[in-house]
């Protein structure tokens, strides 16, 4: 089976509304970058995440993508854990992959990507969990993406 490489969360890039997004201390807002785009404020203490039903392929890796605004100044970046966290037909978890950021405030205004590599989910995995906690401060988070790639085999570049 091959691994599909469209993104299997959905609205990632918050088209006009959150949807199917929860979280708490987190609001929608107008992208400081792009004209007419929005992206997602998250205070201190926030949190925003997204479930989703497989099935997933046990024989692929996932990528986890996304992209991260700083947009206050302040002495220590703020820490933001992204997670993705596999879990079983009743819910419990299976695995989780951890990834801790703290972007650093630019002089000119952009978003700074991340990403971190998923491994295969166990073959009970029936629901995937993507999480964003954010502490000490306030960013914007948008553009997040999961999906799946071969386990073993590169891209070519170009």
């Amino acid at each position: 089976m091959s691994c599909p490489r469209r993104n299997i969360l959905k609205n990632g890039g918050f088209r006009h509304h959150l949807s199917p997004w929860k979280g708490r201390k987190i609001r929608l807002v107008p992208n400081p970058v792009r004209k007419g785009d929005t992206s997602v404020e998250m205070k201190n203490g926030g949190l925003l995440y997204q479930n989703i039903t497989g099935p997933f392929n046990s024989d692929c890796s996932y990528i986890l993508f996304f992209k991260i605004f700083n947009n206050k100044q302040t002495p220590k970046p703020p820490q933001v854990f992204a997670t993705v966290t596999s879990m079983d037909r009743a819910k419990r978890l299976l695995r989780t992959t951890p990834v801790l950021v703290e972007p650093p405030y630019p002089q000119v205004p952009h978003f700074t990507s991340y990403f971190t590599i998923i491994p295969p989910p166990p073959v009970a995995a029936k629901y995937l969990s993507v999480s964003f906690m954010v502490r000490g401060g306030s960013v914007l988070v948008d553009y997040i993406s999961v999906s799946a790639r071969e386990v073993g085999k590169l891209d070519s570049v170009s």
